[in-house]
C-alpha cells in the first residue's frame, strides 16, 4: 500500500471532489492544503492536512470516507468536523 503525499493532493485544491456517502454522493471542495512540519524520527512521509468545504445542509459525521480526488485514487481517509466558517460547513484530515 502507497501512502499518499502531499503531491497527489495539490492539483485538487480549489476543485470539487466527490464524497462517496449514504443514501447518495456528495460534492466538497478541497479548500486548502497544508505542508506542516516533519515529524522527527519518522521519515516516511512528509506530515499535511487537508481542509475540504461544504454546503450548510451537508453534514458528515466525524467517519471515514472514501473521496474521489487525488493521484491514486480514489481515497478512503478520515475526516473530523471543525468549526464552520459562515454558512459552510468544514472538515479536516490529516496525514502524520
Amino acid at each position: 500500500m502507497r501512502l499518499v503525499k502531499p503531491e497527489d493532493f495539490e492539483p485538487w485544491v480549489g476543485r470539487r471532489v466527490r464524497v462517496d456517502t449514504a443514501p447518495r454522493p456528495i460534492e466538497l471542495v478541497l479548500a486548502k492544503l497544508d505542508r506542516m512540519p516533519a515529524i522527527v524520527g519518522a521519515d516516511f512521509r512528509e506530515p499535511f492536512s487537508m481542509l475540504f468545504e461544504g454546503s450548510w445542509p451537508v453534514l458528515l459525521l466525524d467517519a471515514t470516507y472514501v473521496f474521489d480526488c487525488g493521484r491514486g485514487g480514489p481515497h478512503a481517509f478520515h475526516v473530523t468536523q471543525i468549526l464552520p466558517r459562515g454558512q459552510m460547513r468544514r472538515y479536516q484530515a490529516i496525514f502524520a
